[in-house]
């Protein structure tokens, strides 16, 4: 038999979730056994735990059992066009911590942290877009008249809430940011905010004013590209559908591949391509906003079966989105991982089988044998009311 950590509680646990498979990659752990929670942190995983004074337990017997998913681009100030309320999104998909993507920007981040951040259950970062209004004005393009560019204010703002803005962010598309020079003003100026403020930046591509191979040398490590699938005139794949060279040097240096998927940033011959050229994303992330919530992105356990579909390892697939998100918001040691003492967020996963029709952002489809749904979140150690539900199961005619 093989033991894991046990903290030193008095074995009166709170939840013991008895078992799943266990997959925990910031531990390389992947077997069965059981996990139990005291007092809001993981108190015990080990091969069989006594539940006998447990207040709940949890039948989890084939199903996975992870460390609850991070979700690295969310839309979640309800003020956005584009805005969700935030926590029913945790037991719907097994999101227990989600990045808002910059909904908001410098004049209207004191109110979605007051009315959305602070408020919510769920754990919510930030990005804080360049542009001083954000998304309030859905598309009509947030940086086309340059003085809604406040890259001071940005800065001024992450100072402000050092614990919850950890970046910034610009959509880089020429409908938004302009062409030509007006293009690389703005993106030289969300640049600037990300180096004075000491984080990182975001970069949505999209028919953007500048070839990517260009717009990825301006990039640092731990700089981010998102919606990295998307196929547009502006993708990371040349007319060969090969990785262009830039790009692969940009990751091997440290820049962040991030999905996005979206309603329109995620397409299966792009994917593909790239797969098939030896180049994976960085991390899994949905792009979840009102446009796509119910297709064909639905949530993050839909956007990971996808990958598993197009051949990545579930353990990959896992690690792309809890350990690798936690990295990168800077919290490696307490979520992301199911390490003993560490906050009890859990993402209990159920994989369905069968045939299941997925949808790309371009109303491509494809025929998968697997889908996962979202079957038990545990959220700071509470049991998260709601689960995945079915209506993202798609079945072929």
């Amino acid at each position: 038999m093989t033991h894991y950590l046990v903290w030193n509680f008095d074995m009166n646990y709170d939840i013991v979730i008895r078992g799943g498979e266990v997959i925990d990659p910031s531990q390389r752990l992947r077997r069965v056994c059981d996990v139990a929670v005291s007092n809001g942190r993981i108190a015990a995983v080990d091969d069989t735990i006594d539940c006998s004074t447990a207040q709940t337990v949890i039948d989890a017997r084939g199903q996975f059992v992870m460390p609850g998913l991070i979700d690295l681009h969310v839309h979640v100030y309800p003020h956005s066009p584009f805005g969700l309320e935030p926590d029913p999104l945790c037991p719907a998909g097994g999101v227990t911590t989600m990045l808002d993507a910059g909904t908001a920007g410098s004049y209207n981040f004191d109110a979605f942290r007051r009315e959305t951040i602070d408020q919510s259950r769920t754990q919510i970062f930030s990005l804080v877009n360049l542009s001083c209004i954000g998304l309030a004005c859905g598309s009509l393009g947030e940086l086309l008249d340059r003085r809604y560019a406040d890259p001071d204010g940005v800065v001024e703002t992450i100072e402000r809430n050092r614990d919850v803005a950890v970046g910034v962010k610009i959509r880089a598309s020429a409908n938004i940011i302009g062409d030509g020079e007006q293009g690389w003003a703005n993106l030289n100026d969300a640049i600037r905010s990300a180096r004075e403020s000491n984080t990182w930046l975001m970069v949505h591509i999209g028919d953007s004013p500048m070839p990517v191979p260009e717009l990825v040398e301006a990039l640092s490590p731990g700089d981010c590209i998102t919606h990295c699938f998307r196929a547009s005139s502006r993708r990371i794949t040349d007319d060969n559908r090969n990785i262009f060279e830039a790009v692969r040097a940009a990751a091997e240096r440290g820049v962040i591949f991030d999905v996005g998927h979206g309603f329109g940033s995620f397409n299966w011959n792009v994917v593909q391509a790239a797969l098939d050229d030896g180049f994976e994303p960085t991390t899994i992330s949905t792009d979840l906003h009102t446009m796509n919530i119910h297709g064909p992105v639905y949530d993050m356990p839909t956007t990971m079966s996808k990958f598993l579909m197009l051949g990545l390892p579930l353990d990959r697939v896992v690690e792309m989105s809890t350990t690798i998100p936690a990295k990168i918001l800077n919290q490696p040691d307490e979520l992301g991982t199911l390490r003993v003492g560490t906050v009890a967020d859990i993402a209990v996963l159920e994989r369905l089988t069968g045939e299941f029709v997925f949808s790309d952002s371009n109303q491509q489809t494809r025929t998968a044998s697997e889908l996962l749904v979202a079957a038990t979140t545990v959220r700071r150690g509470e049991i998260v009311p709601g689960g995945g539900g079915r209506r993202m199961v798609h079945l072929p005619e």
